[in-house]
């Protein structure tokens, strides 16, 4: 079943409360976010690997950052309905300063674009924050059934792997849980902004993981309603910015919207008790594709950090694609195999459903490889 127990009906009315006003937040301030691109000149040249005909704004994710945040900070009134522990509060308040920190550098780098080195100190420092005191201090604390698998901070400090159950990272080493930590929050922040090269992509797919990580944590024996709320707002600030950059956009989010949201995914993947398998599910497309795209790239003598159309999204749109295909494509996928991630817990069945998607991506990249070549 993909429900083990009830949510009572106040409940989901705070949970779909957050939703909609993340959603709201978020709608209501867009067309005042292009109206402030317009006057400032904070927007985005036709020309290139760019597809729009006019100049577009840039920065819609000043608008997810605000839908966002507006909601998440709405959630500390229901305290009283639904309390949360220290350690829950702590691990919000350091997911807003990290994604504030994201938020503002790439913004920066939205209006002058900054050299990588910056950025990548950025997307390490976020990281870190996100960490938190657990950098200093490793102890373990009870949570309220008295277990000893709390921490001061977000640290992934287990994931559970076919064959083998659940491997403790904090068993091994705490910093081996802390270098796992910067490496997937890293990790996601970046396959977010990679796959933002198309009307729709970015956000939808965000959209659908941050409604799978939801699910997940309120399909538990004991509904997460307090966890459960992080993505919902990540989702409604998606839903929001998705009614005005949907083919053909009006407004793209920039690199500010895009790292904003791969953070915010990571770090709740994590808060959600390492829902990583969830994600990758969701993500597969996108993330197989940056994985190809780093090696082929490698192999080629070219930097990963450079531009080019072998995206696989942007490969599609060669081979005569409209953008509402490709991103419905992705879609897609994206929607069935998160689906997978929800109903079955079974570690197992995730890993044969990866490398199911795996394959599809391998055989949809390499057709896309050789039509683009011949056509060439």
């Amino acid at each position: 079943m993909l429900f083990r127990s009830v949510v009572s009906l106040q409940s989901t009315m705070l949970l779909l409360g957050t939703f909609c006003v993340a959603c709201g937040v978020t709608a209501l301030l867009m067309p005042w976010v292009m109206w402030l691109s317009e006057r400032r000149g904070w927007v985005q040249q036709p020309g290139g690997r760019r597809l729009h005909a006019r100049p577009t704004s840039n920065i819609g994710g000043v608008a997810i950052y605000g839908g966002f945040v507006a909601a998440l900070l709405l959630t500390f009134a229901f305290e009283p309905l639904l309390p949360r522990s220290g350690f829950e509060r702590l691990r919000l308040l350091l997911l807003l300063a990290g994604g504030t920190l994201i938020f503002l550098v790439m913004w920066r780098d939205d209006i002058v674009e900054l050299p990588p080195l910056p950025k990548f100190i950025a997307q390490i420092a976020a990281a870190l924050i996100a960490v938190g005191p657990y950098l200093w201090d490793h102890t373990r604390y009870p949570d309220v059934e008295g277990r000893l698998t709390e921490a001061r901070g977000i640290v992934l400090t287990a994931f559970k792997f076919p064959f083998i159950d659940q491997i403790s990272l904090w068993n091994l080493s705490p910093w081996l849980a802390i270098i796992a930590t910067v490496f997937w929050i890293g990790w996601m922040t970046n396959t977010i902004n990679w796959s933002d090269g198309i009307d729709g992509l970015a956000g939808g797919v965000s959209l659908i993981a941050a409604l799978a990580l939801a699910l997940n944590a309120l399909r538990q024996p004991q509904p997460q309603i307090t966890i459960a709320l992080l993505p919902l707002a990540l989702a409604g600030a998606s839903a929001g910015f998705l009614l005005f950059n949907f083919p053909p956009a009006r407004i793209f989010m920039g690199d500010c919207g895009a790292e904003f949201l791969g953070y915010v995914l990571g770090v709740s993947a994590i808060i959600g008790g390492a829902k990583l398998a969830t994600v990758l599910l969701v993500l597969g497309v996108p993330i197989l594709d940056v994985i190809w795209l780093i090696i082929s790239r490698i192999l080629s003598g070219r930097s990963p950090a450079q531009g080019g159309r072998d995206h696989l999204h942007l490969r599609l749109r060669d081979l005569g694609f409209t953008p509402r295909q490709v991103v419905l494509f992705y879609y897609a996928l994206s929607a069935s195999f998160g689906l997978i991630g929800i109903v079955s817990v079974a570690p197992a069945v995730k890993l044969v459903a990866l490398g199911v998607l795996s394959i599809i991506v391998v055989i949809v990249i390499g057709y896309a490889m050789r039509r683009t070549a011949v056509a060439s």
